[in-house]
């Protein structure tokens, strides 16, 4: 077997893990999804969070309609879900393109999700707010002023601690650009818009960069400043598919100079595809960046973890963090969450006929992390992890199509004495 076929096998056997979802297709023919997804499988792509209040928030897709439910008891029970979007629409609902749900410091809720448009990988970025606790919500809006109907989709959004709104996608309008002129062009650009008036209004959207990987997600995560950074798959040169990371500004309008774009990964993946797998990003209040990726490394596909200092150096090497090679081609979609005390990383892996989610906790700012410790495991479809916290406690936010919606309470899962592994 050649070094095409190895990584092409250990990138099928990773998303074979991702059972729960019809993956969407790119350009270069990977299997598409449809809009009307089956409402079984929409249902397992959630998205969570903490309120101001504590309250926990959920939202995913009941066919054509974004919902959102709460919870007061940590998930145990969720309230009847409420429709975001009154009038029907289609609706993107995979593993990296499905509705979110964030909560700002000033008690506000925002959700956003990427709704596909006639055309195959075509869609447009929605949103919708509620202002009173999550009692209403707005009528949604299309985030982007360019209504071309091309990819505008894989949509990420955030909240700084001034309560600005960011959010990002991908975006192919310098492709057409591109095709028109009759120029070569790689992958699609990313693109972000910036909300200061708490979701009203939407600034003009301003390019990130060109040649980024098709089905991506982008992760964003604010700094101890208060500045938003991005991390996303690039496409360097040679389709090479690492990652790049920035910092967004807040102002669009005002300077449109090409942006400072730090490379952060080096695992040199060439590959003319897209994995659908897109990174991890928490930054601690050192200004340090822990990413969390999938990449094949050396012809070996797995999960890798590694640092960049506050002004974009790298902190040591890439660290493969889910095990052998052989168990590492069975994990994906990581999770990072930087608490006060502790880093705290988790991903599925394929185990034993039983899909897992392994948690592991470094106290000392990603230099050593404790053995994986398995935290919930289930037999059917199940989604992505996510990381939430609250008061001192860290949770896993899972839903599987067997057990439903889980919150599950992972802060004790780690023992103060596991043993120690060093990340370089």
């Amino acid at each position: 077997m050649n070094s095409t076929s190895r990584w092409m096998a250990g990138l099928l056997l990773a998303l074979a893990t991702t059972v729960a979802f019809a993956h969407e297709g790119h350009d270069h023919g990977a299997m598409a999804s449809t809009a009307a997804a089956q409402p079984q499988r929409a249902q397992l792509a959630t998205t969570a969070a903490f309120d101001k209040a504590g309250r926990l928030w959920v939202t995913w897709a009941e066919g054509p309609h974004v919902v959102v439910a709460s919870s007061d008891d940590f998930g145990k029970t969720l309230s009847r879900p409420q429709r975001v979007n009154p009038q029907p629409e289609p609706i993107y609902t995979d593993g990296e393109n499905r509705p979110k749900v964030i909560a700002s410091p000033d008690g506000a809720l925002y959700v956003s999700w990427s709704r596909p448009l006639d055309e195959p990988y075509t869609g447009f970025v929605r949103f919708s707010r509620s202002l009173d606790g999550g009692k209403t919500w707005s009528a949604p809006v299309t985030v982007h002023h360019d209504r071309q109907p091309i990819t505008h989709r894989f949509d990420s959004i955030a909240v700084d601690s001034a309560g600005r709104i960011f959010v990002t996608w991908i975006d192919k309008r310098d492709l057409l650009r591109a095709q028109a002129a009759k120029q070569p062009y790689d992958g699609a650009a990313a693109y972000y818009t910036v909300s200061t008036d708490r979701g009203a209004t939407f600034a003009p959207e301003r390019k990130v960069i060109d040649q980024t990987c098709e089905c991506c997600r982008i992760a964003l995560a604010p700094d101890a400043d208060g500045h938003m950074v991005a991390l996303w798959r690039n496409v360097f040169a040679g389709q090479i598919r690492d990652h790049a990371l920035t910092t967004l500004p807040v102002a669009l309008s005002a300077d449109r100079a090409p942006l400072a774009i730090a490379r952060a990964t080096f695992s040199e993946w060439r590959v003319d595809a897209c994995p659908h797998h897109g990174p991890a990003l928490a930054i601690t209040a050192d200004g340090v960046r822990h990413m969390a990726w999938f990449s094949v490394m050396n012809d070996k596909p797995g999960l890798f973890y590694s640092r960049l200092s506050a002004d974009g150096k790298p902190i040591g090497g890439a660290w493969a963090f889910a095990g052998s090679a052989q168990a590492g081609a069975q994990a994906s979609h990581p999770a990072l969450l930087a608490t006060d005390s502790a880093l705290w990383l988790a991903w599925k892996q394929f185990s034993d006929d039983r899909m897992q989610i392994l948690l592991r906790k470094s106290t000392d700012g990603g230099a050593h992390w404790t053995a994986p410790a398995s935290v919930a495991n289930t037999n059917g479809g199940n989604d992505h992890p996510q990381l939430l916290a609250r008061d001192g406690h860290v949770f896993l936010s899972w839903r599987t199509q067997s057990e439903g919606y889980r919150l599950i309470d992972v802060t004790s899962a780690v023992t103060a004495n596991a043993t120690l592994e060093a990340s370089q």
